[in-house]
């Protein structure tokens, strides 16, 4: 005996369901890491410029410094102004410094270069290339002094500098001299730059582990929606209970739980109405079908002529059509209106028309039709449903008016709405058919007519157009003078 191997519900599901948008972890992933990773980018860029600022009040701090130490090596020899560098300054304005940056993958090194020279620029001692400083520096607020500090180019590289004016005594007296010391900027670059990888990399690494955390935790919050995705899964498919919302479940699934009990809400009536429409059509249906089979096998047997049989068969089947087009009419009462149904018409020329297509009925029988509106009478709404009530209200007052007989239709408009009224001078209602009125199927009696199942959709077609259906006996002096049936629509 083979077994039939299990259907996957992944794969049995529609494509489309399987190419859904991304996932809730993929989404949470996204819309955390992006601006993570922005704030880390932003948070990196200050560190950088914090490290820049800080390695730059550092160095040049130490530039003032040697600036200061060069200045008190300055003294008068032989009647000229000399500077005697000690061995530890020799190594470290000779470039025997440490590291200091890279440039085109080579190592540089970091060499100090300085330069004196009296105020109209003339060398005194140091480094020829050094450009003098130009113009009279003003007192720096931290140091108290006239100091410069500023960015130059030495040789095509970027060097940074600070001037410092020193007075010195010589053999003329007093006299300013400016004293120049300078550095490579790529040594203060590189260490901000490092400031800054080694920022970003620890930053990364916390990133990373941010969106492992952020994984772990959304699959452990998105354990109730598989949950809850596998009770689906297992229910039945007539199974219209709504679910029952358990302490476990979350505040987030809620909203879609009372969504989805309210479409099996909603579905579950769908298949009442199905059901009921299913009833009563096989109730309404079941007599004209028995009673043509037996016309056709009267006619068969020749138990009747073959045209009286024929001329029964042809009634049976004109009133089992009526039956099934009120059927279908009444189904589709119950649903609701699309958008595209819905259009302005007027209804004056809508009563018009059913007038004329039902006019040979009232021609057959001699009978006083009346038609009473003004128009234009415009209205917005379904305009079949309309149609449908007036057919069959007209129907029912030619078909229970006496020949000869009078009856008509009303068209009035109103600041509470548009009220349309069919009208004969019939026999009425009945205190039975009264109490029953739009109770489909039931018929009526010797004194009255029978509502059957016209009425029931005409009340149905009413309130899906937004409106509402009365119907009454006209009295006049006591007495019942016919019947009244008064379609009430909204004015808009």
């Amino acid at each position: 005996m083979q077994q039939t191997p299990p259907v996957d519900s992944a794969a049995a599901a529609p494509a489309g369901a399987r190419r859904g948008g991304r996932s809730v972890r993929q989404r949470l992933l996204l819309w955390l890491s992006l601006p993570v990773a922005v704030f880390i980018l932003i948070d990196a860029w200050a560190s950088y410029r914090a490290a820049l600022d800080t390695a730059q009040r550092a160095f040049d701090r130490l530039l003032v410094t040697s600036a200061h130490a060069l200045a008190d090596l300055i003294h008068l020899e032989g009647g000229e102004l000399q500077i005697t560098l000690p061995h530890a300054a020799l190594e470290l304005y000779d470039g025997e410094a440490d590291v200091a940056g890279h440039r085109g993958g080579e190592i540089t090194r970091s060499r100090m270069v300085y330069r004196v020279s009296y105020l109209n620029g003339d060398y005194l001692a140091g480094e020829r290339a050094v450009a003098p400083y130009e113009g009279l520096a003003p007192v720096h607020p931290r140091y108290g002094v006239r100091l410069a500090l500023y960015g130059t180019q030495l040789a095509g590289e970027p060097v940074r500098m600070a001037a410092l004016w020193q007075p010195v005594e010589t053999y003329e007296g007093l006299r300013y001299v400016v004293v120049q010391v300078g550095e490579p900027s790529a040594y203060r670059d590189h260490i901000a730059q490092g400031i800054l990888w080694q920022t970003l990399a620890r930053q990364a690494v916390l990133l990373v582990a941010l969106l492992v955390l952020v994984w772990c935790v959304s699959t452990v919050a998105l354990r109730p929606l598989r949950v809850f995705a596998r009770r689906l899964e297992g229910r039945a498919a007539s199974d219209l209970e709504p679910i029952a919302v358990v302490p476990q479940t979350p505040q987030e699934l809620l909203p879609v739980v009372n969504a989805f009990n309210g479409l099996l809400q909603r579905a579950g009536d769908a298949q009442a109405l199905q059901q009921r429409f299913v009833a009563d059509a096989s109730h309404q249906l079941r007599t004209p079908l028995a009673v043509l089979q037996l016309q056709a096998h009267a006619g068969l047997r020749g138990d009747v002529p073959a045209r009286e049989a024929l001329e029964q068969v042809a009634a049976t089947t004109q009133r089992t059509g009526r039956v099934v087009q009120q059927l279908l009419t009444w189904n589709r009462a119950r649903v609701d209106v699309p958008a595209d149904q819905l259009a302005t018409l007027d209804l004056c020329v809508l009563v018009e028309d059913v007038a004329v297509e039902l006019s040979p009925l009232l021609a057959a029988r001699h009978q006083d039709f009346q038609l009473e509106a003004v128009p234009p009478c415009p209205w917005t709404g379904p305009g079949w449903m309309v149609r449908e009530v007036v057919t069959n209200l007209l129907h029912n007052a030619l078909s229970y008016t006496p020949d000869g007989g009078a009856l008509g239709i009303r068209l009035e408009r109103g600041g509470d709405g548009i009220r349309l009224t069919v009208h004969d001078n019939g026999p009425g209602l009945s205190p039975q058919m009264q109490r029953d009125l739009f109770v489909p199927f039931v018929s009526g009696d010797a004194r009255g007519r029978g509502a059957g199942l016209g009425l029931a959709i005409c009340k149905e077609l009413a309130q899906a157009c937004g409106g509402r259906l009365e119907v009454a006996n006209r009295l006049e002096a006591g007495r019942v003078r016919g019947l009244d049936a008064t379609l009430w629509l909204p004015a808009a």
